[in-house]
């Protein structure tokens, strides 16, 4: 221990400190006062032990090697990266991370020595040699994981709960000059990190590494909620595109099926235009024109006395601009012809079939799922079968994106996305994903059957080993 406080005191020591050149990081998703939430770093739950053996095998070497533990019995590396995740509650995935950040030694094919003796950096300053007596007790892979979730869990989050800095003063909220860049740590995690490795360019490379291995691929229609954050985003074409508001998000989604994320994990995705209008809402712009905002994009009434048909108020009436609703696709207008320009669901007397009507067009109900998915508490009318007959016909109703669905024959789980059927193929995958079991929906086969299968949901795509040149 006396070591420990020569080494933090005298030498200003942040172990895993690497000599580092300022860096002018322009990724935009790259927060550098927010590097990883508390929650990415002490979540002891973000990867269960299954995962972690299926993420190691993917990778390098690590996964087949046995290193010696603090026990002195040798063991697999991953049961000693268990062992110190559960130990000190720190979140596997960030020990992970921390390792190849400092050695690479998660994606090695062929790890040296030394890079396992002095796997995350422990007790290397910037101005020490690896050679050094005084260091030597922190030598080896377990060694080195043992000392490094101590110094997370016991020493850097004590000193910030107790006295609101780490050793070397990094605090939340505290602003500090790091590489000629002003960075404020926005959590304790981010604060630990400048701790740890007081360098941009060093914490960049960990919040990479972190994007590349654990940022989840939701599909498009995907409804995630970021913590700590507590923004809402809707995922579409590998972009996430904030909602306005509470009120628009609740148009849209049903907040039982909303996921939870990391803000990490969110910050690779580049972020959209803004879901900014509540479904079925009525914009009146700056140019005068009247829009119905649809599900898919916009549609302008022929004039106010058209909109006023339809049962609409001018006290529901949303001022924008015409830029505001700009990149909403323009669809059909409505006019005195249109029929049901928000929807209706209709049948006849002489056939149990549902039609979901909208803009003069109808949609075969395939099956009653649908009623209790899209339209809870809604009426269904009794019309004459020459007035089902008088719209246009259009492809049946489909599942909506992001659902969770099941058939009756099997116990196989998808998610719907683009009208395909993405297999989730495991238990892990799915409860990685954040989704919940309750959320699965059971659907006829032949209904199902009317859908392709898709590429299968997976956390990670498995990277090639990177081949590093021991020394």
């Amino acid at each position: 221990m006396i070591i420990i406080t020569l080494l933090l005191s005298n030498f200003s020591l942040v172990p895993g400190a690497q000599a580092q050149s300022a860096t002018t990081n322009t990724d935009p998703g790259f927060d550098p006062n927010s590097v990883l939430t508390d929650n990415d770093m002490f979540d002891v739950y973000g990867m269960n032990y299954n995962y972690l053996k299926h993420f190691l095998q993917s990778k390098g070497a690590l996964a087949k090697l046995l290193v010696r533990d603090i026990d002195g019995i040798d063991k697999p590396a991953i049961d000693v990266i268990w062992r110190v995740a559960q130990s000190y509650k720190i979140n596997p995935k960030y020990l992970l991370a921390l390792i190849q950040k400092e050695q690479s030694l998660v994606e090695d094919a062929n790890p040296s020595q030394k890079h396992l003796d002095w796997a995350a950096g422990y007790a290397v300053c910037d101005s020490c040699s690896k050679d050094d007596p005084d260091i030597q007790q922190f030598k080896g892979f377990a060694n080195q994981l043992e000392w490094a979730a101590k110094q997370h869990r016991e020493k850097y989050l004590l000193q910030l709960l107790a006295f609101g800095a780490t050793i070397s003063g990094k605090a939340v909220g505290k602003t500090m000059m790091i590489d000629g860049q002003y960075v404020t740590p926005a959590n304790n995690a981010t604060a630990m990190l400048y701790t740890y490795t007081p360098h941009l360019h060093g914490n960049y490379n960990l919040w990479k590494i972190w994007q590349r291995w654990f940022t989840l691929s939701y599909p498009n229609g995907t409804i995630v909620r970021g913590s700590p954050s507590n923004n809402a985003y809707l995922i579409q074409n590998g972009e996430k595109r904030p909602f306005a508001s509470e009120a628009v998000l609740l148009s849209m989604a049903d907040p039982k099926k909303i996921l939870t994320a990391s803000d990490t994990d969110l910050s690779a995705y580049p972020q959209g235009t803004d879901v900014r209008f509540p479904k079925y809402s009525i914009i009146k712009t700056d140019e005068g024109n009247l829009y119905l905002i649809a599900s898919n994009g916009k549609r302008l009434f022929s004039s106010a006395k058209v909109m006023h048909k339809f049962g609409f108020l001018d006290d529901e009436l949303i001022e924008a601009s015409e830029k505001d609703v700009s990149d909403l696709a323009l669809l059909d207008p409505i006019t005195d012809a249109t029929a049901f320009p928000q929807g209706a669901l209709l049948k006849t007397t002489k056939s149990s079939t549902v039609w979901y009507v909208e803009n003069s067009v109808k949609h075969a109900l395939a099956d009653e799922v649908f009623i209790k998915l899209y339209f809870p508490g809604r009426p269904i009318k009794n019309v004459a079968v020459k007035t089902i007959d008088g719209y246009t016909l259009g492809d049946p109703y489909t599942l909506h994106d992001g659902e969770l669905v099941r058939s009756k024959s099997e116990s196989a789980v998808y998610a719907i996305e683009d009208q395909q059927l993405r297999p989730i193929p495991s238990a892990e995958v799915f409860e990685t994903m954040g989704y919940k079991w309750q959320n699965v929906v059971t659907v006829p086969d032949r209904v199902l059957a009317t859908y392709d299968k898709g590429l299968a949901l997976a956390l990670a795509t498995p990277v090639a080993p990177t081949v590093v040149a021991t020394n």
